[in-house]
């Protein structure tokens, strides 16, 4: 097994092994709002540590967030996936509910499906509409529609939510939120207007409000894709460079795993 440098290995307590971007953020956000004390181990993303081995051994996935909670007696859980690892620092660190339902009450599935609604199918589609909006490099007419109307539709469902509940969840604030709150921070990013839905709108502006929220964006550097950011005519050169670089590296990162599509005999009949 690969040995995890010193200065990344877990330390007593909660570790939260992240880099600037979208997900790990859902952590550290959550970690504001309850008071959780935790160690954030920076990845570099330049160098492409989340495949190196070490961390491979932590998250076979090679993506960020994920989490090592080495706890008082020695033992320690692992967990990748923001969703998961939300789902577990809800049961450790949040006993009296406050950012949650207690489990097997119907509040509870309604939290862990739009949990799993962003996960499944939010976060995705915002992430393919990023990609084809904002960093192929190469222009791809369908993928960018196909994917931006995909978040249309999903941004709709959410603000007909919002519309009957004061949080998506329910009546409280809980990681279902929390989880939502970042792709909506960052909307313009991946092609979306959230003025265009007054429910999110107002939703989204009144939890980033929150101390929390605030401070969560802070780690492990003050967020940088927030629609006001992305939008300064005066500080674009971050935004050319990270599209630039970034889609550069996507597609070698991809390359690696092209391969001939499978053919079947109904091909190109809906072309």
């Amino acid at each position: 097994m690969a040995i995890i440098p010193s200065d990344k290995a877990p330390q007593p307590g909660l570790n939260i092994y992240g880099c600037a971007s979208v997900n790990p953020v859902k952590l550290t956000i959550f970690a504001a709002e309850l008071g959780v004390k935790y160690n954030y181990v920076c990845l570099e993303m330049s160098i492409g540590e989340i495949q190196v081995e070490w961390y491979k051994s932590i998250n076979p996935n090679g993506r960020v967030p994920a989490i090592v909670h080495v706890k008082e007696d020695g033992t320690s859980v692992t967990v990748f996936e923001s969703a998961a690892c939300l789902l577990y620092m809800a049961s450790e660190f949040d006993k009296e509910h406050k950012l949650s339902y207690p489990l097997g009450t119907p509040e509870y599935w309604t939290q862990l499906s739009w949990l799993s609604w962003q996960v499944a199918g939010l976060g995705p589609m915002m992430g393919q509409a990023n990609h084809f909006n904002r960093y192929a490099t190469e222009p791809v007419p369908y993928g960018a529609w196909r994917y931006t109307a995909e978040c249309r539709r999903l941004h709709h469902v959410l603000d007909r939510q919002l519309s009957i509940y004061p949080f998506i969840a329910g009546d409280h604030l809980t990681i279902a939120d929390i989880a939502v709150f970042i792709f909506e921070h960052s909307a313009k990013w991946c092609g979306i207007d959230i003025d265009e839905y007054p429910n999110i709108k107002a939703w989204h502006d009144k939890l980033a409000q929150r101390s929390a929220f605030k401070e969560g964006l802070q780690v492990p550097v003050p967020y940088q894709f927030s629609d006001e950011a992305v939008s300064n005519p005066d500080a674009q050169e971050l935004y050319e460079s990270a599209r630039k670089y970034g889609g550069q590296a996507i597609k070698e990162w991809t390359e690696k795993w092209q391969g001939t599509v499978v053919p079947l005999p109904s091909d190109h009949a809906n072309y």
